[in-house]
Parts: structure tokens; C-alpha cells; sequence
């Protein structure tokens, strides 16, 4: 794969040349710092996937697409530590397997038209696929309540970090969601075009200056940006563990457990969290926490970990049977300590090393974790898959030892499902 960076005034494109692929892939991505228009500027990414100016009804779009190949055309919006970001995605066949001369700057056309010339009339987004979405967003918002995974991890981050970036959602509150009008709507598609930096990544057999040369005669942005767009976010550092009892309707309790990671260095937080994260409660069925919660005392139904290394805390999340819970923290400490202590083996290292390098040559397999992990390079400064693949061997149990040092646990929040009536 050869990878290639063109820069410019107002935008940058990178491309990753390779033959391994039947199709390509490009992504469009504005970023800018988390704000309290990214829940109305998440709606605006989603219409402009949705129609456009050129295509005003949906199957208009769908229709142009399958004349392009079937080439698939759709939006993503994410939070990322304090970064928000608006991906606009294109997959389309290799041009190689099409006999048309105009295909490739026939699929660019269709992506940069449909993202500046997107479906406005008089100032506001066309008023019937505005309610479509908002309606499927609506929907969407709604049932996070019927996830109880989701459901205790947002009231997690509600609890824990209320005035910060980190508790944030990506498509916000039903309130939020109310308050956001067609003619609002285009002003936060504005704020998306004229404020964010802007980077396209493309990756296929193509002839990358020929690609370039599209990509600047089609793709108009003029605004140079200034400003600082910062991914970490510097949370308030807690000294005592809180904790957070509700009930629900669901079936099982859900147990989240927060830790805080405290200042991790740029080699803990590329290779040894994951080393750290995979021995502790990995995938790995010999974890610890699975070892002691399912195996030895078939306490839950799942154990996992999550961690938000940009946001500076790990969850860990066991759904289990009220009667347990109490035990399953326990045990989960007594994890923790050991992993503190040194109380894993060097073959534990070896596995969990193994396995990782494993899943990072699999990646490589995918363009989109490809582009995933180009665009990480660039803004957070992540290690490309080749070197990451090296330098996991460069971890040892110290290292591990020296970052499980750095967790503490502030937070027990519990979400209580049905407790069993025993009968005789």
C-alpha cells in the first residue's frame, strides 16, 4: 500500500494506493471541537446523505447510485474525546471493471455536489425529508432507553461528568431535538462547511493525481481555519467512589463500573491499555474478570470492558442477576489489585500480544479500518497498523503493571433488573 499526502490551504487529501480491493472507498470529514450545536450539526449530516439539491426525493438518489454501479452513498457522525466529526462516505466499484470513460468523475461529481449543493429552499432544508428524518432520529433516541447496555452507560457518563464534553450525545435529547427547525438546520450545515477543518481520505486501485486534479477542480473550500481542535478532553479528577442505584423493567441488572485512567504516556495509551485491557477483560476467555465472574462462579451473562482513552475512563460492564452484584464488584476489585500487583504471568503478556497483532493484520483486510486508522494517525497521532503490529512485542509486565497502577474506580452505578422469587 502506498500511502500519499497532498496538502493545501483550506484542506488536505490522502490517499492509500493498492491493488487489494474491487472497489474504493473516499471519506469526506469535517471536525471541529465538540459544541452545543453537534446534536442539531448530527441531524444536518444525516440530510445531506438523504437528497439534495440535484435529487430532491429520496429514490431520485437511490435511482442515480444504481446507475453509478450501485455505489453506496451515506453519512456518520461521531464524537471522539472533544472532536466532533462529519464523515461523508462513498464506496464505488473500481473504475477498471466499468467501461466508461466519465465513471470516476461521475462519482465524484455526485459526492461533492450532494455535500454543497445540499436540498435547500428559501434558506431551510426541504420541510418533507426533514420530517422523515427527524422522525427516524426521533426513533432512534427513543429506544436507547430499550438497550439497558447503552442505557447504564449513559446514565454513567450523566452522573460522572454532567458539565463536561464527555457526557455529550451525538444526537441529543428529544428536547434538543424539537427545538431544531429546517431553517436552523441549515444554519448548523453551515456551521459544519464554514468552521470545521476538512480532510478527504481515498483509498482503491485509482490513479491518485488523477484523482487530485477531480478532487480540486469539483470540491470548492475556501475558508482557512485557524483555530485549535483539541481531542483530548481534561476531565475532573475524582478521589472517592460514588455510587448510583436504579431500577428498571428489564430482565437482568446491568452493573457499570468506572475507572479512571490518570495520565497515561503516548506508548501506554497505543499499545499497553490494549495489552492491559485484553488480560484484565478481553476477549480473551481466560481474562481475569471472566475467569472469576463466569467461570469460576457463573455469576453473569457478559463481561466486557469499554474504554474512552480520550475521555481519560474505562468501563467495565457485567449484566448478571440482581443477587450477584455484590460479588461480581468484589471480584472485579480484586481483578483490578492483582493486575496492580503483578498477579498475571508473562505467558498472559504473550497471549494477549498475540492476539492483538492478530486482530491489527486482520484489519488490514478492511478498508474501512484502513481509513479508520489513517485518519486516527493524523488527528490523534495513533501509530499506523504496520508499526502498531512492531511495537505490541515492545510491552512488557511492567509496563502493564505500571498502567493498571493508574485506574482507580469512581464509580458504581447499577441498574437494577427483576429480582428471582425463590419458591420452595
Amino acid at each position: 500500500m502506498k500511502y500519499t499526502k497532498f496538502e493545501y490551504d483550506t484542506f488536505n487529501i490522502y490517499t492509500i494506493k493498492t491493488d487489494k480491493f474491487k472497489n474504493c472507498h473516499v471519506e469526506i470529514i469535517y471536525r471541529d471541537n465538540v459544541d452545543n450545536d453537534m446534536s442539531a450539526k448530527s441531524f444536518a449530516t444525516e440530510m445531506i446523505s438523504y437528497s439534495s439539491k440535484q435529487f430532491p426525493k429520496r429514490k431520485d438518489m437511490v435511482i442515480r447510485l444504481e446507475e453509478l454501479y450501485n455505489t453506496y452513498f451515506y453519512s456518520v457522525s461521531s464524537k471522539v474525546g472533544n472532536t466532533f466529526l462529519s464523515n461523508f462516505i462513498l464506496d464505488f466499484l473500481d473504475p477498471v471493471y466499468v467501461n466508461e470513460p466519465e465513471y470516476l468523475n461521475d462519482v465524484f461529481t455526485f459526492l461533492f455536489d450532494s455535500i454543497q449543493n445540499p436540498n435547500i429552499k428559501d434558506n431551510a432544508f426541504d420541510y418533507r425529508s426533514f420530517q422523515i428524518l427527524k422522525n427516524s432520529l426521533k426513533a432512534e433516541i427513543d429506544s436507547l432507553k430499550e438497550n439497558p447496555t447503552n442505557y447504564s452507560l449513559r446514565r454513567t457518563l450523566d452522573e460522572l461528568y454532567k458539565d463536561s464534553v464527555t457526557s455529550k450525545r451525538v444526537i441529543g435529547t428529544i428536547e434538543e431535538l424539537e427545538d431544531i427547525t429546517p431553517e436552523s438546520l441549515y444554519e448548523s450545515y453551515k456551521n459544519i462547511i464554514k468552521n470545521s477543518y476538512c480532510d478527504i481520505y481515498i483509498i482503491g486501485n485509482l490513479d491518485m493525481e488523477e484523482v487530485k486534479k477531480i478532487i480540486l477542480k469539483h470540491f470548492k473550500n475556501n475558508v482557512i481555519k485557524k483555530h485549535q481542535v483539541e481531542i483530548m478532553v481534561h476531565n475532573k479528577k475524582y478521589r472517592k467512589t460514588n455510587t448510583l442505584v436504579e431500577t428498571s423493567h428489564f430482565v437482568q441488572t446491568n452493573l457499570i463500573m468506572a475507572m479512571q485512567l490518570n495520565t497515561l504516556t503516548e506508548f501506554e495509551s497505543n499499545y499497553v491499555l490494549s495489552v492491559f485491557a485484553e488480560i484484565f477483560c478481553g476477549t480473551n476467555l481466560n481474562s481475569k474478570l471472566y475467569d472469576y465472574l463466569r467461570t469460576q462462579n457463573s455469576l453473569c451473562y457478559n463481561v466486557k470492558t469499554i474504554y474512552q482513552k480520550y475521555d481519560g475512563v474505562m468501563f467495565v460492564h457485567v449484566g448478571l442477576d440482581e443477587e450477584n452484584t455484590n460479588l461480581a464488584i468484589n471480584l472485579t476489585k480484586k481483578g483490578l489489585k492483582e493486575m496492580q500487583s503483578g498477579k498475571f504471568s508473562e505467558e498472559d503478556i504473550k497471549n494477549s500480544i498475540k492476539y492483538l497483532k492478530f486482530a491489527s493484520q486482520m484489519s488490514l483486510d478492511n478498508q474501512n479500518s484502513i481509513i479508520n486508522n489513517y485518519v486516527f494517525h493524523e488527528i490523534a497521532g495513533i501509530p499506523f497498523i504496520k508499526d502498531r503490529i512492531k511495537n505490541l512485542e515492545k510491552v512488557t509486565k511492567q509496563d502493564v503493571i505500571n498502567l493498571a497502577k493508574k485506574l482507580s474506580h469512581i464509580y458504581t452505578y447499577k441498574l437494577m433488573g427483576e429480582v428471582k422469587n425463590e419458591t420452595n
